[in-house]
């Protein structure tokens, strides 16, 4: 879509901050009117409005787009969001272990079983590790821990989490990141060392190397919108 508009400005309203275009409210695909918390966050996403030369793209404007995300799919669908979460634990990146090889399987007790006990100790989730491939489970109990630590997060503050626990295949890694305990570069470098790994021993190839670029983009664009709310 071409550039329409001529204005971009930001409008307080009761319940957050609108960006406006020639003074009508942003409004997302599925017609909402697009409002973020704090004004330094409106004026960020203004600022990729007004970046906008001819052609409207979505992919440099991602601040705008996980705004637009908060609004069109976590606030009308945040039960259910959080229901999937709290399964993740089962599947939990952290949690799988290398049975074949060696050096991998001491790079990744090294590097992720601090982050399971950082679970156990600050949330209160314990994660039992395994080797190999087959399914480990996590009980009713857990899944309960982990809804009640989604449940008084904002619904920008719960996108952060989702988008980086589905980005990273950890939700001990999302809530880490929420809670500050890990940036965007560490949970990439993190949740990715099994690709990393393999790439020291046989190279990257472009394909791998480009969509590991974008993850790691994306993580710190969340990030950056984090820390603006």
């Amino acid at each position: 879509m071409k550039r329409f508009y001529k204005d971009v400005t930001v409008r307080n309203s009761e319940t957050g901050y609108q960006i406006c275009l020639d003074n009508r409210p942003v409004r997302s695909p599925a017609k909402a009117v697009v409002e973020v918390p704090s004004l330094v966050l409106a004026e960020a996403v203004q600022a990729e409005w007004q970046a906008v030369e001819d052609e409207i793209q979505p992919e440099d404007m991602p601040l705008y787009s996980m705004a637009v995300t908060v609004t069109d799919r976590v606030t009308p669908q945040r039960q259910a969001l959080a229901d999937e979460l709290a399964g993740y634990i089962h599947d939990d990146v952290l949690r799988y272990r290398s049975g074949d090889d060696l050096d991998l399987a001491a790079r990744q007790t090294e590097m992720w079983d601090p982050w399971l006990g950082w679970a156990e100790q600050a949330c209160g989730l314990r994660l039992p590790a395994t080797a190999g491939l087959m399914p480990v489970s996590a009980d009713d109990a857990a899944e309960r821990i982990v809804k009640d630590r989604l449940q008084p997060l904002a619904d920008p503050q719960f996108g952060c989490l989702y988008r980086v626990a589905t980005l990273s295949g950890s939700v001990v890694l999302g809530l880490a990141f929420q809670g500050r305990q890990l940036g965007a570069d560490d949970v990439f470098e993190t949740a990715f060392l099994d690709e990393l790994y393999q790439n020291s021993l046989w190279g990257t190839d472009e394909e791998a190397a480009h969509r590991q670029a974008n993850i790691r983009s994306e993580l710190k664009d969340v990030k950056r919108f984090m820390d603006m709310l």
